[in-house]
């Protein structure tokens, strides 16, 4: 059985063809016994070229909503074509949230 984060790359490749995807399971950072609820995601794409981040957005919550269906909580969404990708190099870290353990 996969992963959610096996899940979610395995859709994200095959919808976006990402140059550069990165995923990562934040649950671990937040109250409770969550598992595999909170996730930061990096994608750089040249599907997203002529989108505004908006558009970005709701084609990647559209793309995942299947598994905000079935239990993910929070996603924190970084998206970039090659050539912003290039020029910003990083995604900034993600907000806490109100069960942040910090």
């Amino acid at each position: 059985m996969m992963s959610r984060a096996e899940r979610i790359q395995t859709l994200l490749e095959s919808a976006l063809m990402p140059t550069h995807l990165e995923i990562d399971n934040e649950s671990h950072l937040h109250v409770g016994t969550r598992e595999e609820t909170h996730f930061r995601l990096v994608i750089v794409s040249e599907s997203f070229a002529g989108e505004g981040l908006l558009a970005r957005h709701r084609r990647v919550q559209s793309l995942l909503q299947a598994e905000r269906d079935t239990g993910m909580h929070a996603l924190s969404l970084h998206t970039f074509t090659t050539a912003e990708w290039a020029h910003k190099g990083t995604a900034p870290a993600s907000p806490d949230c109100a069960g942040h353990n910090h």
